[in-house]
């Protein structure tokens, strides 16, 4: 994967979990509210304490119940893209002669894995559930990761995988990958915001948190970029979801 976003909590999920190529900014941003940690300038937020109507907590319910079912789209759209994109890479290199060729027994077993991935993901190649689609994924981007995405093995010319995954269109949808994710991140960032312009001061109160990451963005504009800015967005609202 790219190196332009930092904060998109899907691609972090499969990396950490799975071993999947995950995503990072070039300023090297951490997403933690300790600026000695994250480099960024802390927000000065002037905010006050007061009450919420009753209204005015509805409204907020609806708006964060939007907001959970907008972030469940965006990483659907993602999965799906990187599902079928995976399914099709991989068809092209099993039908490729020079992979249908091969006789190492280690490269029989390694073609292997791949017959099974084009098994396991034709099955749920409309699914949308979550766990699911990871688990099939977790297959394609460990042996990519071995064979493509390994500093070890970039200049690994007789790597016959690393030269079918070239050759069959994995950098494109690396880079196609990453302009979705920034789709997806700048949505994000402009649906967060407009959120926050519409809550009163008891709103803006209440989600503080989410003040500090757009007070902390508008501080450091010239070392997080709005896509990262919109994934930060999302995981202090999935932290604040757990916290509850």
């Amino acid at each position: 994967m790219t190196n332009i976003f930092c904060f998109f909590v899907l691609a972090a999920y499969l990396q950490f979990v799975f071993c999947l190529p995950t995503t990072q900014t070039q300023s090297g941003l951490k997403d933690s509210s300790s600026t000695e940690q994250n480099g960024l300038i802390p927000a000065k937020s002037t905010l006050k304490p007061t009450a919420l109507t009753l209204e005015e907590q509805n409204a907020i319910a609806r708006e964060r119940k939007r907001l959970s079912a907008m972030i469940a789209e965006g990483e659907k759209k993602h999965h799906q893209f990187l599902l079928k994109g995976s399914n099709k890479i991989t068809k092209e290199i099993l039908a490729d002669p020079a992979i249908n060729n091969i006789n190492s027994v280690d490269r029989k077993k390694e073609k292997a894995v791949l017959e099974q991935f084009v098994r396991d993901s034709d099955d749920i190649i409309d699914d949308t559930d979550r766990k699911c689609v990871i688990r099939v994924l977790k297959d394609f981007y460990t042996f990519t990761n071995e064979h493509f995405f390994s500093k070890n093995n970039l200049t690994n010319v007789d790597d016959i995988w690393f030269k079918a995954l070239k050759a069959h269109g994995m950098d494109q949808f690396d880079a196609d990958e990453a302009e979705l994710l920034n789709q997806i991140g700048y949505q994000y960032a402009d649906e967060f915001d407009k959120y926050l312009k519409s809550l009163s001061p008891a709103g803006l109160e209440k989600e503080k948190d989410l003040v500090y990451v757009q007070e902390t963005y508008l501080e450091n504009k010239d070392i997080m970029d709005k896509a990262s800015y919109g994934f930060r967005y999302v995981n202090f609202f999935n932290k604040q979801k757990t916290d509850v």
